[in-house]
């Protein structure tokens, strides 16, 4: 697997997999597959580009090594462009494809991105997680991240409230 991150050229490929994303596990996404599916490619080649920062922010994406590379799994980093808060950084929009879950993608990525920010000063990575979502909650667990506060009924889909987690990890 290949890590770095996402540029425009790669617009289409995260398209489509943030599509299934949106698709396969709604829960997890603030985002709606209904509210995404007609952008064009070129608004998410927008949200790639206005993702990235210097250095540092922006979306990552995970590939496979076979040609052509394909792309399966992503998660965007946000560091604070705040003068007191550049210390801090946050992960939002993780996803790895079905095909590729139970292998450790999700782990080896994530260990990059923090990997990554802690090189640059990064000390704190903020992460948010719906209350329902116990697979993701235990992977970042297991990653180090902890709980330090929760959002009561801060997802309302289809009718129903959830929790949003809200985990830290000391680097």
């Amino acid at each position: 697997m290949t890590i770095r991150p996402l540029s425009t050229q790669d617009a289409h490929a995260y398209q489509t997999l943030r599509l299934q994303a949106l698709q396969t596990n709604p829960d997890s996404y603030l985002s709606t597959y209904e509210s995404e599916k007609d952008k064009p490619t070129d608004a998410f080649a927008w949200e790639i580009r206005y993702a990235a920062s210097p250095q540092l922010g922006g979306y990552y994406g995970l590939f496979t090594d076979a040609e052509p590379q394909e792309l399966i799994g992503y998660a965007q980093l946000d560091p604070s462009q705040l003068p007191k808060q550049q210390h801090t950084a946050a992960l939002f929009n993780l996803y790895v494809h079905p095909d590729h879950r139970h292998q450790g993608h999700a782990k080896k990525l994530i260990s990059h991105i923090t990997d990554l920010a802690k090189q640059h000063g990064i000390e704190q990575i903020f992460i948010n997680c719906n209350r329902k979502n116990q697979p993701a909650q235990k992977l970042y667990q297991s990653l180090g991240f902890t709980e330090y506060g929760v959002k009561s009924k801060a997802v309302k889909w289809q009718g129903e409230y959830d929790d949003e987690v809200q985990m830290v990890k000391e680097l």
